[in-house]
């Protein structure tokens, strides 16, 4: 059985040509110069992760991926690009374009791999969680995202999709995802990993992002007066609306209760 990843590199002048000389066990590294093969192979589904290089001569590396989106290339297979160029804004007009990292020419293959094998890992990861029920009811507008992600532009993309990754799975059931242990199995990775990108991305723990996302859900929930304060409670996966009561005082200085009231009276 063949369990080398497949790694097609479009380069017209020949950057990465030193790396397909290379022999690797895990990795299989394809050279192409004709940008129809390109997308003649990744159509066909040859093709594990594509690799472009910038140095595009007959047009910019910015227009290949216009022509790339334009055929539905991205939901075929991950796309990187390798570049010399290290400008901020050019890696974050790359990054629009739907790529899923920017290596930093020259590569060596030993890091190519390690980089190549934390992108499969993503796209296992979002293909599991499309995979995912979400059951919500016609009221989805309160139980939205109240800590937005921040711009991934300014974070390391493997850390922003491990995250991106574990608030969805957390949103789709609080009371199934709702610690870090559990989100760890089920995202594949460790405890230490997951930890580390949150504090990366929201400068907290996962279970303090939890509970504040829990917290402010509840109370626009409670405002709203959307269902019993029992059935609040139940929703966001609290183990008894005691426990609920509390944590909702000591973050908004008043019980869900008093908080509901008020808001109905005045």
């Amino acid at each position: 059985m063949n369990l080398q990843i497949s790694v097609l590199i479009y380069d017209e002048c020949g950057i990465t040509v030193p790396l397909v000389s290379q022999a690797s066990d895990q990795i299989e590294l394809t050279y192409c110069t004709d940008p129809l093969s390109v997308i003649d192979l990744v159509m066909n589904d040859n093709v594990d992760v594509l690799l472009v290089s910038d140095k595009i001569e007959t047009l910019s590396c910015v227009e290949f991926l216009d022509k790339l989106h334009a055929f539905d290339i991205i939901n075929h297979c991950p796309i990187a690009v390798c570049s010399a160029i290290t400008d901020k804004n050019y890696r974050t007009m790359l990054l629009d374009k739907g790529v899923v990292d920017v290596f930093e020419a020259p590569i060596s293959l030993k890091q190519l791999l390690f980089r190549i094998k934390i992108i499969l890992r993503l796209a296992q990861l979002n293909k599991k969680l499309q995979r995912v029920d979400h059951k919500l009811d016609t009221k989805t507008s309160f139980f939205s995202l109240k800590q937005p992600l921040p711009d991934k532009r300014h974070f390391p993309i493997h850390d922003y999709m491990l995250v991106k990754s574990a608030v969805d799975m957390i949103k789709s059931d609080y009371s199934q995802y709702g610690t870090l242990d559990v989100l760890a199995a089920k995202l594949d990775t460790n405890e230490r990993i997951l930890s580390n990108a949150f504090f990366t991305i929201y400068q907290c723990s996962v279970c303090a992002w939890i509970r504040e996302e829990k917290l402010l859900v509840a109370k626009q929930l409670v405002l709203n007066g959307v269902g019993s304060i029992t059935h609040i409670a139940y929703e966001l996966g609290y183990a008894d609306i005691a426990h609920f009561s509390r944590s909702f005082k000591h973050r908004f200085g008043c019980s869900p209760k008093k908080m509901y009231r008020k808001d109905k009276y005045f």
